[in-house]
């Protein structure tokens, strides 16, 4: 998959709501727009790379970043949990940007702890500080078929459904007039014999993006974009 993509016809392939856009990616699990995957049977909800605090993080090194981001996050989370209701909150690592904000973002984890019975704290290779020792982060975590961790070290998965983040997949749609349209996504890679691997797109309103990378080009491979108002499968 290259970084350009063009449209698969979003009439089979994508779903539109008049609050929420969300497409389902596998039998049961939702893709929601919002740039969040939730599991209906399960009731899991995930998500990776938050990144909270990057704007406090990117100010400390000298940059004058606006502060909405966090801001943005805590918004956007909380309406996706009362969208899902889920039983289950999984955190897939990048959780914080750095130690740069460990009072805000202990107030926020904390609050979030409260809205949903079960929260998971996957640790990335950007939780550091105050945050990794004031609650328990874990490596990876398995729930029915699906084993999660950050993707930032490859632990060892003997099969079923690999999810991780780390990657900060992306798409660029262009018109052909020297007009692009950049847009997060998610990735599901067949690996063969029952096993796959999903990368979730970056939550952080920071993130930039990459072209999706796969672990074997000779994969087969599907790619959903998250618009605003939209998700449809791109190729």
């Amino acid at each position: 998959m290259g970084q350009d993509a063009r449209m698969i016809d979003p009439a089979e392939k994508s779903t539109e709501g008049s609050t929420v856009a969300s497409a389902e990616v596998f039998p049961g699990v939702i893709l929601d727009s919002r740039l969040a995957l939730f599991h209906e049977g399960e009731k899991w909800l995930a998500l990776s790379d938050l990144h909270y605090g990057y704007e406090v993080s990117r100010r400390a090194d000298g940059g004058l970043w606006p502060l909405w981001g966090m801001a943005s996050l805590r918004e956007r989370l909380a309406a996706l949990i009362a969208t899902w209701k889920p039983q289950t909150l999984i955190l897939v690592g990048d959780i914080v940007d750095s130690s740069a904000a460990p009072t805000e973002a202990i107030e926020w984890l904390e609050q979030i702890g409260e809205l949903c019975p079960q929260l998971v704290l996957i640790e990335g290779n950007h939780d550091r500080g105050e945050v990794r020792r004031h609650f328990p982060f874990v490596s990876c975590f398995k729930t029915g078929a699906f084993f999660f961790h950050h993707g930032h070290e490859q632990p060892t998965v003997t099969g079923g459904i690999e999810i991780t983040g780390h990657l900060h997949p992306s798409t660029r749609l262009r018109d052909g007039a020297g007009t692009s349209l950049k847009l997060p996504t998610f990735t599901r890679e067949h690996l063969g014999e029952g096993r796959e691997k999903w990368v979730l797109p970056a939550f952080s309103p920071w993130a930039g993006g990459h072209p999706a990378e796969l672990a074997d080009t000779a994969h087969p491979y599907q790619q959903w974009a998250c618009g605003k108002e939209r998700v449809f499968e791109v190729a």
